[in-house]
């Protein structure tokens, strides 16, 4: 196991918001207040629309993916990111012995969180769990929605 670093501090406040908050708000309108009562500027993660775009059943929950690619700054996984996140996974899989559909599952929370950590973002979610793990790996801003 790494040893846990900072989480680097930038002076923009930005947020990067996981699936999750998404897929409820979408669905729901559940974070509608929170959304608007934040004061950090939204990005987006290459890795959330992936997903976003992956889980669309109907025309316009693509469509939602295609405004929010065209309105939110997207922030991308760099090459790093990616291998660190394969070390991460594999370390999280063996302390807790997850079967392979979790660990691919895991596999692109943990590139949303090194994605957020390197651009000094929170990440906002609702996936407490899974986050709350990474972090013991990583450190980053999170920001916990029920």
């Amino acid at each position: 196991m790494e040893k846990a670093q900072k989480a680097p501090s930038h002076s923009a406040n930005i947020a990067i918001l996981d699936t999750t908050i998404y897929v409820h708000n979408f669905r729901s309108g559940k974070y509608e207040s929170q959304l608007l009562q934040l004061n950090l500027v939204v990005r987006a993660s290459a890795v959330v629309l992936a997903e976003l775009s992956r889980g669309a059943r109907t025309e316009e929950e693509l469509n939602f993916v295609h405004t929010l690619s065209r309105n939110l700054r997207i922030i991308t996984p760099t090459e790093r990111d990616w291998l660190k996140s394969g070390e991460i996974v594999r370390s999280i899989s063996i302390q807790k012995s997850w079967e392979t559909h979790k660990i691919r599952e895991m596999h692109s929370d943990v590139l949303i969180a090194l994605t957020a950590r390197r651009a000094g973002a929170a990440l906002i979610t609702n996936n407490v769990e899974d986050f709350r793990a990474i972090r013991n790996f990583i450190p980053f801003r999170l920001i916990e929605w029920n």
